[in-house]
């Protein structure tokens, strides 16, 4: 899309937007006897807040510049009361977090090529008095250009000007506190060349391929768990924490030795290491990964608590990677030692014995998890702070901290993924992709391992509703495509979902009419996957696998696993484990192919077999919980061979389902249908 069509495009929305608010109309751009004019061209997607509020806090930092086609207070109209802008880009929930002490509140736009900047101005809504500070420059090096007290009373707000006079295609605007009301910023300039074209509003570029339901589905948990319990799951993600690997309270940093021993142990009779993550990927063929959070233990002895930023030591700069070295090269002996590349092992620094190094079994690391929460008040983690720990953690911030930083450092195969961001905060990776392009000599993305994000279907947070009332396929969808815009090429993972058993938990299952509780997760499971697959996200992970406690635990996540450990040690598997085991074993070598019908009361979904493209399955349900079942639905399915399909049906005990043959007729299959999904299989005639 040209830029001249953006514009026309922002004109009409513009236009519409005060049709029906009762706003002014569009003015037109007008250029001033000293050559400058009102900058225009300025979007959504090159607004950038660095505390990473835009997604959770019900706040917009485009607020800023979304009135300026409607307002110029260089205008005679200025201070007209129809021409005064109204949207405010304050986070408005959790609004503390985002205003640290130390730094404020700050918000960047990319004017997407340089200009001659003359002026700026502010339109105070004087609600409060606090300071605000503009500059000019880049990441690396701003420059102070403007300083204002913001009024603090409503009966002084207006327009405030002030010259910037720089060249600069960056301007941040800095806010102390949210007592500031800024409603909007206007800026004048001259470009320095023709504004580039912008990317289309939809992603159509290259996508990557579609998993086959055996590389698709994963869980979360903490401890070795037979194998044949993660059977279905392709990926683990077991939780860790840096004082798993970084409890060493004796060395001082550099001299730190590292423990390796997280699921492991030295096995003297095979002179060889046991490791749990191995023992999966040889008897399962699958993946693992550490989600590693937290501090190191001598930290939190000394009284920093868990989501405190593991920086070297206390008190050094947070958004400065070079204040991560001890995490860094923590991560460089992981990919050192567990990674395919093997490195000379006197150059390791753990404390485990034998040495050894390139083991192949983990080139995934998670570095956090939920850095994003909203819940640990001043521990909340900016993504800068993000940033700057992972570009540590990636490779030493571009080696600066030395050869021995970062996992690809220490193997090229490695990688990193995101830590799972609490919600679908497409923002914050926006943000993420700006401060690597920006930060980074090499621009690199750090995350090729994957990003991810966490969501629960749930209402207000406080009941879960089916995945088809939290439209999951739809809201994943929307992400999704928004993920391959940021950065395409990167898979994009749902990395927690799932239900509760309990129903006195807000995220309690949705009971279906004739299936108990545990049946009815299993149901709402099932849909789940079916949406996420379907949504283009490139796997699933399951919350939880094992529960510790019985059904009837209060705690919410704490009954959500598909098998439990009972006191006895023994493992009871719920019905949701056997409709995943059986969903996975059936369609392991299947791919979403087509959605057929997503409205009604029976939907009905298409997945075909990436080996032997014939063969076909159908996914086919009622998207309802108030017991709706249709006896005789026709199923259209086309020519068959030989006429026959089967159809499978998920039960409680049955890790594979129970298969019933059925006739094709005039390319229909009669079948009931019901809340339950059903899996009808065929090989079709094309």
């Amino acid at each position: 899309m040209t830029i001249r069509a953006l514009l026309s495009l922002t004109v009409m929305a513009i236009l519409f937007s005060c049709k029906n608010s009762g706003q002014p109309k569009v003015l037109p751009v007008k250029l001033y006897s000293d050559g400058f004019q009102k900058i225009t061209a300025i979007f959504k997607p090159f607004v950038y807040d660095l505390n990473g509020y835009a997604d959770e806090s019900k706040g917009d930092p485009f607020n800023l510049f979304d009135e300026n086609a409607y307002v110029d207070p260089r205008s005679d109209d200025a201070n007209s009361k129809e021409y005064l802008p109204r949207t405010d880009p304050r986070p408005r929930v959790h609004s503390e977090l985002y205003f640290p002490a130390k730094s404020g509140n700050r918000i960047v736009v990319d004017l997407l090529v340089p200009y001659l900047l003359s002026d700026v101005y502010l339109y105070d809504a004087a609600e409060g008095s606090d300071s605000v500070w503009i500059y000019t420059g880049n990441m690396r090096q701003w420059r102070l250009k403007a300083a204002y007290a913001s009024k603090p009373y409503l009966a002084l707000s207006g327009w405030e000007k002030y010259a910037l006079n720089d060249s600069s295609r960056y301007v941040m605007i800095n806010f102390k506190s949210p007592k500031t009301v800024v409603t909007e910023m206007v800026l004048y300039g001259k470009p320095f060349g023709p504004l580039p074209a912008l990317p289309d509003a939809a992603y159509d570029g290259p996508r990557l391929p579609k998993k086959p339901m055996r590389e698709f589905l994963g869980a979360n948990y903490f401890n070795e768990v037979d194998p044949v319990w993660v059977k279905p799951f392709y990926f683990s993600r077991i939780y860790s924490y840096t004082s798993d690997f970084d409890h060493d309270t004796t060395d001082e940093y550099p001299h730190i030795k590292y423990d390796m021993l997280r699921l492991g142990y030295w096995n003297n009779a095979n002179r060889d290491y046991y490791f749990y993550v191995e023992k999966l990927k040889k008897e399962n063929k699958s993946e693992a990964w550490h989600s590693i959070a937290g501090l190191p233990i001598l930290m939190a002895r000394r009284g920093f608590q868990d989501k405190g930023r593991p920086v070297t030591i206390a008190g050094m700069n947070s958004e400065d990677p070079l204040s991560y070295g001890r995490h860094a090269a923590m991560m460089w002996n992981l990919a050192a030692f567990f990674g395919k590349t093997k490195v000379d092992t006197d150059l390791l620094s753990i404390s485990n014995s034998p040495r050894c190094s390139g083991r192949g079994s983990l080139t995934l690391f998670e570095n956090g998890n939920e850095d994003d929460a909203t819940w640990v008040g001043p521990k909340y983690c900016n993504p800068l702070e993000y940033f700057a720990q992972s570009s540590a953690d990636f490779d030493g911030h571009e080696s600066r901290l030395g050869k021995r930083f970062g996992i690809k450092n220490a193997d090229r195969y490695s990688s990193l993924i995101t830590d799972g961001l609490m919600e679908l905060d497409t923002n914050r990776i926006k943000v993420y992709k700006f401060l690597c392009s920006t930060l980074r000599d090499d621009k690199a993305f750090l995350w090729s391992g994957g990003i991810q994000y966490h969501h629960y279907s749930q209402r207000n947070l406080v009941s879960a509703v089916t995945p088809e009332e939290d439209s999951l396929r739809w809201r994943l969808a929307r992400v999704r495509d928004a993920t391959y815009r940021i950065q395409p090429g990167v898979p994009c993972i749902l990395g927690e979902n799932g239900y509760d058993k309990n129903q006195s938990s807000r995220q309690a299952t949705p009971v279906i009419p004739h299936f108990n509780a545990e049946q009815s997760q299993g149901i709402m499971i099932l849909r789940s996957i079916n949406a996420t697959a379907f949504s283009g996200f490139d796997a699933y992970i399951l919350f939880w696998l094992k529960d510790d406690v019985a059904e009837t635990d209060k705690t919410v996540y704490l009954t959500s696993g598909v098998i439990r450990e009972m006191p006895d040690h023994s493992v009871r598997p719920y019905p949701a484990w056997f409709y995943i085991s059986a969903f996975e074993n059936r369609l392991a070598d299947f791919v979403p192919d087509s959605i057929l019908s997503e409205n009604g009361s029976v939907w009905v979904y298409k997945y075909r077999n990436l080996r032997v493209p014939d063969s076909v399955a159908y996914f086919v349900y009622c998207p309802t919980r108030n017991g709706t079942k249709l006896d005789n639905y026709q199923l259209v399915v086309g020519k068959a061979a030989n006429q026959n399909a089967t159809l499978i049906n998920f039960a409680d005990n049955s890790p594979t389902g129970l298969p019933v043959q059925m006739k094709v007729s005039n390319g229909k299959l009669t079948i009931a249908v019901e809340e339950m999904p059903k899996l009808i299989m065929l090989n079709e005639i094309r």
